[in-house]
């Protein structure tokens, strides 16, 4: 894609708990690829701005699908507005790179669908159609039931631990639940308008992944 014309380049880093897409994120950030990319611009975005800031309203009032859509949407116009901006502009250097947007999501729309029980696939359909009219591509972040038991049950915080009890009385069941997730996150998947990879983060280190993912993105 990086000698392919482009304004807007979006990679959606999914996957369930455990799966080591902050580090991933965090690596993508430091690499040299990134670092040394032709524009100085982009668009990143952590899970705390894209489904996490619902948190505090699905608590205490709980949420509608229309919550869900609209924290999506504002993300998704902002990239578009750039987007309309740059494809409009001619510019007087042919073959200028460094107006070039690349944008991040960590969790977006599969998140949306597999972690609340009120939404459906039908309902971010067009939010997946969007994201492939904004050049977009997806990468999701896995691991095996071993990876998710010590990555999920040992080395967290109290707050954590708590947390994930709702998901069962033991440690079988906690694991159950985050698997199914993991599935569903894959049935989802299937069902996509946008290129997708999938990837093991239980195989590799983190910086070699990240070079799988950079050359499928293929920005920079």
């Amino acid at each position: 894609m990086s000698d392919i014309p482009w304004n807007v380049s979006g990679l959606i880093l999914e996957g369930i708990s455990g799966t080591g897409k902050t580090e991933i994120l965090k690596t993508i950030l430091r690499s040299k690829r990134f670092r040394e990319r032709s524009g100085l611009s982009s668009y990143i975005m952590s899970e705390h701005q894209t489904q996490r800031v619902l948190e505090k309203k699905d608590r205490e009032e709980g949420l509608s699908v229309q919550d869900n859509l609209v924290l999506m949407e504002e993300h998704l116009e902002n990239i578009g507005r750039m987007k309309s901006r740059l494809d409009a502009m001619e510019w007087c250097r042919k073959n200028q790179r460094a107006m070039r947007v690349p944008y991040i999501l960590e969790r977006f729309h599969f998140t949306h669908v597999y972690h609340y029980a009120h939404m459906d696939w039908e309902d971010v359909a067009p939010i997946d159609r969007r994201l492939s009219e904004l050049n977009g591509r997806t990468v999701i972040l896995t691991v095996d039931r071993d990876g998710l038991a010590e990555r999920i049950l040992s080395g967290r915080d109290a707050m954590w631990m708590n947390y994930i009890k709702r998901f069962g009385d033991s440690e079988e069941k906690i694991l159950d639940h985050f698997e199914n997730q993991q599935k569903e996150l894959l049935i989802l998947a299937e069902k996509s308008l946008l290129e997708i990879e999938v990837l093991d983060t239980g195989s590799k280190p983190p910086e070699a992944t990240v070079e799988l993912i950079l050359d499928f993105w293929g920005a920079f």
